[in-house]
Order: structure tokens, then C-alpha cells, then sequence
């Protein structure tokens, strides 16, 4: 078969690329016109851009305008004295952090320690000499460089809490349904075992249908939080893979009408979860099919540069571009007409198995109106 042409509206799912930071922004804060253009040219020299204001109040505003990382201020000022603009800097934070160095007098122990106390990191004495500034924020890009680290490792902890919290509220809510259907009809069981035997047989039926249903969950949430634990890669045929795939799902695809092509293709991969990435895909691709078309499961895999794309297209309902980044989050479902009722983990297993091989899934439209579901896979393993 052809290669599949891009489609617009395609939804990836990628992690994140960390970058060099930036020059930092230095506010120099000083009354003495002098002083402040020897410390605007000591910090332009140092590679930073440089704001500057002639009081404190001026100060005040340029930092709530531009935020800075560095400010260097003056004690003695029009306006807010320094101190004054160190205490508003520390109650105005929030995620951000800003480094405060004073300007400080020869011998002034007492303005350092009172400085310090208003929230201060360090200082520099007058007149300022250009090298110890260059230092000082050497030390001022260590400390905020952390400081940010520490508010994204923050803010990351926050929202996978939220997302466990949601996890665990929508994997308590699907068990709880089975569940409770499971004791109900124990419940109508034992009170009817005696009086009507037939009654008493449906319900175990039942019974064992939810339980299924709970055990089939549970697999499937092992199946999900085990994904990227042990990774071990080689060289696998894609058309033995989706062969062996399909033999195990030949009864369903029997039922479905269902035919599968695959193109052949060697690539490097964990077996057993590609395996599991191919059995998700084709039992979605037999779930979701429209009313009446039998499905047509079309796989094939190619090099993308350094890396290789595995494509499992079908002729499906396909899914909506508003839908393609909601799928891949741990039991989220679209509860559309006549869609069979399931877990909502094949897509976001897949996904965690790109992520493991330093990948990145992708939906997009096939040509037949259905669903591409593209697996990005790296040559090498994160942290390898």
C-alpha cells in the first residue's frame, strides 16, 4: 500500500526539550548617575540586558513590568529606599525569583544586616568595581537557574497529582459499576437460591459476567503502569509480529469480517510491547468500525530519519480533531452511538509505549475516513 501523505489537524503527543536559558534581566536601581551607568555597562559586559531607574519608586514599577531575575539597588534612594523595595520584591513573589543585590556603603555592617533581614541575597560595596558584579551574578544565574527548576518541578508534581487524583477517581468509578452489580445480584441470589433455582443461575451468570468485566479492567491497569519498566530491544519483523497479533485475535476479527494487511518491515523494538501496541491498535480498529463496513486494518512501518514510524490505519468512525489529544489520557472514552463499551487504556498504553522507546504517538485521519494511528519510535532508549 502507499505511504500515507500527512494530514493537517494531526494531534502529537511529545515531551518537552530543555534549552540553555536566556541571558538573564538585571534591574539596577540608583540615585547616582554615575554609579548607574558603571553598573549598566557591568552587566551589559556580563552578556545580560540592563534596565535601569533613578528611584525607587521607579524601580518598583520597572520590576512589576518586566519581572527581572537580577536586582542591584541602592540603599539610600528617592522613594523606596532599598529595603523597602527588597520587602515588596519578597511579598510580590510567587513562582518566579528574583536576586537582590544592595548596593552598600564601605563598612556598613549595619545597613548588610538589616538588607539581609528584608530578603536580600548579597551585596557589593561602593564604588562598585565591575568584577565583583560579574560574580555576583554568576552566583545570581546559579540561584535563580535553580529556583526555576525547583518551581517547574513544583508545578509538574501538582498536576500529576491532579491527574492521579482524576486516575483514581475514574478507575474507582468504572470498578465501582461491576461491583456493585456483582453484590446486588449475590444479594437476590442467596435470597431466591431456595425458591427459584432458575432465578438463582441467571444471576450468577450476571455475576460472573461483571467480574470478568472488573478482572479485565484490572489486567489492563497492570498492563498500563508496567509500560516502560523492563525494555529490552531487538530486531523484529513487523509482518511476523502482526501475524502472531492476529492469530490471537481471530476470533474477533473472524466475527468482524475484519481483514488485515500488513507491509513487512525490520525494525528495532521491544517485542512484547509492540506486541501489545499492535493488539490495542487492531482491537480498536475492530471495535470502532462503522455499522455495516467491515473493517480494513492497513500496517506498515518506514524510516523517519534516524527513527521509524509504524502506521495502523483503518476504515472506521475515525475520530474527531478535537478529540485525538483527549483519547490518549489514561480511561477517557467518547461515548458515542453505538460504540462498545471498554476501558479507555488502549490508546494511553500505546501512547506510554512510544514515550518508553523515545517516541511519540500521533492521530490523524486515514484515507478511507477512519483512524491513522502513527507509533514514532527512537533508535535509542531514554536514559540508556
Amino acid at each position: 500500500m502507499d505511504s500515507p501523505r500527512p494530514v493537517a489537524e494531526a494531534a502529537t503527543i511529545t515531551g518537552s526539550t530543555n534549552h540553555s536559558p536566556p541571558a538573564m534581566k538585571v534591574l539596577v536601581a540608583d540615585d547616582d548617575a554615575g554609579s548607574l551607568l558603571v553598573a549598566k555597562a557591568a552587566v551589559e559586559k556580563s552578556g545580560h540586558e540592563c534596565i535601569i531607574a533613578s528611584d525607587g519608586d521607579m524601580a518598583w514599577q520597572l520590576y512589576q513590568d518586566h519581572h527581572p531575575e537580577v536586582v542591584v539597588t541602592d540603599l539610600m534612594m528617592p522613594g523606596l529606599n532599598g529595603f523597602d523595595l527588597c520587602r515588596a520584591i519578597r511579598a510580590a513573589e510567587s513562582g518566579s525569583y528574583a536576586y537582590v543585590v544592595l548596593l552598600t556603603s564601605h563598612g556598613a555592617r549595619e545597613d548588610v544586616l538589616e538588607g539581609m533581614r528584608a530578603g536580600a541575597d548579597d551585596y557589593v560595596t561602593k564604588p562598585l568595581d565591575p568584577f565583583i558584579l560579574h560574580t555576583r551574578l554568576l552566583a545570581a544565574r546559579r540561584v535563580t537557574t535553580l529556583h526555576g527548576a525547583l518551581a517547574e518541578a513544583l508545578t509538574e508534581t501538582r498536576g500529576s497529582n491532579e491527574r492521579l487524583a482524576e486516575f483514581t477517581g475514574r478507575v474507582s468509578h468504572d470498578l465501582r459499576n461491576p461491583l456493585t452489580s456483582i453484590l446486588g445480584y449475590v444479594e437476590l441470589g442467596s435470597m431466591e437460591a431456595e425458591t427459584d433455582p432458575d432465578s438463582a443461575s441467571q444471576y450468577l451468570e450476571i455475576v460472573g459476567h461483571s467480574a470478568r468485566r472488573m478482572l479485565s479492567m484490572v489486567e489492563e491497569l497492570l498492563t498500563f503502569a508496567s509500560i516502560g519498566g523492563s525494555f529490552v530491544r531487538s530486531r523484529l519483523s513487523l509482518a511476523d509480529l502482526v501475524k502472531d497479533v492476529s492469530d490471537d485475535l481471530s476470533l474477533g476479527l473472524r466475527e468482524a469480517g475484519a481483514l488485515v494487511e500488513c507491509q513487512d518491515f525490520d525494525f528495532d523494538a521491544d517485542e512484547s510491547q509492540m506486541r501489545v501496541a499492535l493488539q490495542n491498535l487492531i482491537q480498536n480498529a475492530v471495535a470502532y468500525r462503522r455499522a455495516g463496513v467491515p473493517p480494513v486494518i492497513q500496517i506498515q512501518g518506514q524510516s523517519s530519519g534516524a527513527d521509524v514510524v509504524i502506521q495502523v490505519a483503518d476504515n472506521g468512525k475515525g475520530i474527531g480533531a478535537g478529540d485525538r489529544r483527549r483519547v490518549v489520557e489514561p480511561l477517557v472514552r467518547l461515548h458515542r452511538e453505538g460504540d462498545p463499551p471498554g476501558s479507555g487504556l488502549g490508546l494511553a498504553t500505546c501512547a506510554r509505549i512510544t514515550a518508553a522507546h523515545g517516541g511519540h504517538l500521533e492521530i490523524s485521519p486515514s484515507p478511507s475516513g477512519g483512524t491513522t494511528v502513527s507509533l514514532h519510535l527512537g533508535v535509542a532508549v531514554p536514559g540508556s
